[in-house]
């Protein structure tokens, strides 16, 4: 066979994409399309072995990390449940707001843990965010602090009155304000400018089932955990290591670990292509590479694979376009801003 139009390496440049900005709406993209003007030709398999593009995710992830959740209850016993249930959270650092709306807090690129606790507090606080679109919230019940000695977050009841208790991610509860079960008016929305200034009509706040801010801070137990220091007091649910609320203003409820401030840890790239490739944890067919995140936020992250050849054999013989999706690992599109480029390169096999 001629070797006309086969090449041996391919470079995906997403400013290649014609049609980048019309099919990618909201001003960012997860996935464009290159086109060739002749078709490759006799192609076994493709390689992913070099990308480059900008991280893009905050500390917070914009799409699924912003919402804090914790229970509140004048009495300790029985403080798990709906109806104790409090929000603090941030709004997506993409977030328009509607014309003269102002009670909100934009997450954004935090230099350290002290500037994060800061704007938590600003959230925490009067006209730090709406009762109106967070049902759930209460101004004024919680302060944050971060402690640059250990590194740790802990949150704390601002008076000796009302018990707080963190919530975890996977709480039952908590899915069920997300998804609006028992009540949905108290689903977390926000005054966007395309609201219309009406919460029936606002967007919801972005977030993915399992995942939260909690953990972000160091929250991270699960509903069904038992902490090291479970003991008689303790309630399932109330995601610390001892499980225990607290009132007590001289003592804080500290997180288990230290905040793991990456937004997102690792980029699947997927290929329309390698109908043949791999498979991710959430069964989603085509991937080409996992690339791990090496780099703090708003640099470039480059990446380079190994010299094993691990090819996916199963592509089409004649290629005309390659579309290429990035995902990151809370499984939502790793969005870009339409001035961030993203650079695929490829190696064919024949």
């Amino acid at each position: 066979m001629a070797t006309l139009n086969r090449p041996d390496r391919i470079s995906l440049d997403a400013y290649s994409d014609p049609q980048l900005k019309i099919t990618n709406t909201g001003g960012y993209y997860s996935r464009f399309t290159v086109p060739f003007k002749n078709p490759i030709l006799g192609v076994k398999g493709v390689q992913l072995v070099n990308a480059n593009f900008v991280n893009s995710a905050l500390q917070l992830n914009d799409q699924c990390c912003l919402m804090f959740f914790y229970y509140a209850s004048a009495a300790s016993a029985g403080i798990v449940t709906y109806n104790n249930l409090r929000c603090i959270r941030l709004l997506p650092s993409t977030f328009v707001p509607y014309a003269g709306f102002t009670a909100y807090t934009l997450n954004k690129y935090f230099n350290s843990g002290t500037e994060l606790v800061a704007a938590l507090n600003v959230a925490a606080a009067t006209s730090g965010d709406s009762g109106t679109y967070n049902p759930i919230w209460t101004p004024g019940q919680v302060t944050f602090a971060f402690d640059t000695t250990t590194r740790r977050i802990s949150v704390t009841s601002t008076d000796n009155s009302t018990y707080i208790a963190p919530a975890a991610a996977d709480d039952p509860n908590v899915l069920d304000i997300l998804r609006g079960t028992t009540t949905p008016t108290n689903r977390i929305r926000m005054n966007a400018a395309n609201s219309s200034n009406s919460y029936a009509t606002a967007t919801l706040q972005p977030y993915v089932e399992g995942n939260s801010m909690n953990a972000r801070l160091g929250f991270c137990l699960g509903y069904n955990s038992r902490g090291r220091w479970w003991g008689a007091s303790s309630q399932v649910g109330v995601a610390t290591s001892t499980g225990v609320p607290s009132n007590v203003l001289a003592t804080p409820v500290v997180g288990d670990a230290t905040p793991i401030l990456l937004g997102t840890q690792n980029v699947n790239v997927y290929l329309s292509v390698a109908m043949g490739g791999g498979v991710d944890s959430y069964s989603r067919k085509n991937l080409i590479a996992s690339i791990p995140i090496e780099n703090a936020p708003l640099c470039i992250n480059s990446y380079t694979t190994n010299s094993v050849e691990v090819p996916s054999l199963s592509t089409p013989n004649e290629i005309y376009e390659i579309t290429v999706e990035l995902v990151d690992d809370q499984n939502v599109p790793f969005l870009q801003p339409f001035n961030y480029n993203t650079e695929i390169g490829l190696v064919c096999y024949y």
